[in-house]
């Protein structure tokens, strides 16, 4: 769907990465997507699908390969500042001319999270559709904590809800608009709080074995009534992904 960004509005997810080269090849062969250079930079390049945007990439000397969603916002400086002072901590900044300045921190959890302020470029221009984004979510050990940190920091509000597997799950909402979710970590899953970026394909289990044979690897798989086939990925630089398909 065509989707408008406004301030507090997750807009695009950035795949930070120290091998854009290793990542495009996967990614193309995976969803299909094309890359487009941004001018002036070296560093990043927009993700697209059929000609519109999807995502984007960032190159990092250092640091582990991995997915940030980003919400748009009026002024970075002031959303770092306000976040700062709710609990987070900032990782980095950059100004990426003719198209954004961007800032990524870790959330009172350590999650990793990303600031868009338009310059003049909005992000994804597709999203909910095959070869999109689908969903956000983060994953917590403290949904309260969480809760309280991102509708501080956003004006969000959120809404306690459940769906087969899971126990529990919270929607973040803006207005009417749903932005994203929290999902409890289970006791045995062995990972850290982290955001959950969750793309929309075709065909899931297709999809996971393509990834397997281009140097991936599926974490699990799963089927979820009302969502469908839900897979999480592991792209061969590391950065997990989760997969869904297929989207009615």
């Amino acid at each position: 769907m065509d989707i408008t960004h406004t301030p507090g509005s997750f807009c695009t997810a950035v795949l930070r990465t120290g091998d854009m080269e290793r990542a495009t090849a996967f990614y193309g062969a995976l969803i299909g997507w094309t890359t487009q250079d941004v001018s002036g930079t070296s560093s990043h390049r927009l993700l697209q699908f059929d000609g519109r945007t999807v995502a984007s990439l960032h190159q990092i000397a250092e640091g582990n390969d991995l997915w940030v969603p980003h919400v748009s916002v009026e002024s970075v400086e002031h959303a770092t500042a306000d976040a700062v002072a709710l609990g987070a901590t900032f990782v980095d900044t950059n100004d990426v001319p003719d198209l954004a300045r961007l800032a990524t921190l870790r959330d009172p959890e350590g999650a990793m999270f990303g600031l868009w302020q338009p310059a003049p470029h909005q992000g994804a221009d597709l999203t909910e559709e095959v070869g999109s984004l689908w969903w956000i979510e983060v994953l917590s050990n403290n949904v309260p904590g969480a809760r309280m940190f991102y509708e501080r920091l956003y004006g969000w509000a959120s809404v306690d809800t459940s769906f087969e597997p899971f126990a529990s799950y919270t929607v973040f909402k803006r207005g009417d608009v749903q932005e994203g979710g929290i999902l409890p970590i289970g006791r045995d899953w062995g990972i850290s709080p982290t955001w959950n970026s969750i793309f929309a394909v075709d065909d899931c289990n297709a999809t996971i074995e393509r990834a397997k044979s281009l140097g991936g690897s599926a974490i699990f798989v799963h089927t979820v009534p009302k969502a469908g086939r839900i897979g999480l990925l592991s792209d061969p630089g590391g950065a997990t992904f989760v997969i869904r398909g297929p989207v009615p």
